[in-house]
């Protein structure tokens, strides 16, 4: 199986194939490499599946922003989302102390990942201003991403959060 550093020369593409399904794919080509569902209508929480494995995504306390990320069947999270000040993105905690840095710009279209050296790893770009699809380019490749691929996903999921809130 191919880690997402692989896909670096890849045009990959999230999108939600249907407005009626709570589902949504990260494609390389026709290829599904990852999928985040959404099972529970007044619920927070989210299921990604891909790489050959399971995380769930929750947000504990609905007055607070930050999410936690579990390996599904698990009770305690093992990485975190801290929203930034001012809804401009937010860091990624995982274990051991490392940290990915989500840059989110509500004036651009583009969206990026960055490695805590601040190099450039991953660019969300929307297509168009009226669909929830985008385009993922991965910049560089990573070890930490590549152990963390649910972090696109996460990222989507941000991104889809901030559209509806705005409208």
């Amino acid at each position: 199986m191919k880690t997402l550093s692989q896909y670096k020369n890849d045009a990959l593409r999230l999108e939600q194939p249907s407005v009626w399904n709570r589902i949504y794919h990260l494609r390389a080509g026709d290829d599904i490499i990852c999928t985040m569902t959404q099972p529970h209508f007044f619920r927070t929480e989210v299921v990604i599946e891909g790489f050959g494995q399971t995380w769930e995504m929750d947000r504990p306390r609905f007055w607070r922003s930050t999410l936690e990320i579990k390996k599904q069947g698990q009770h305690l999270p093992f990485a975190t989302f801290v929203c930034g000040k001012w809804g401009k993105g937010g860091t990624f905690a995982m274990p051991n102390g490392e940290k990915i840095e989500f840059v989110q710009n509500p004036w651009k279209s583009v969206n990026e990942l960055h490695s805590p050296q601040k190099v450039h790893l991953v660019s969300l770009k929307r297509t168009a201003w009226w669909k929830s699809s985008l385009n993922v380019m991965i910049e560089h490749g990573s070890d930490l991403l590549d152990r963390n691929p649910w972090i696109v996903m996460v990222a989507y999921h941000l991104i889809l959060e901030r559209q509806r809130q705005t409208s």
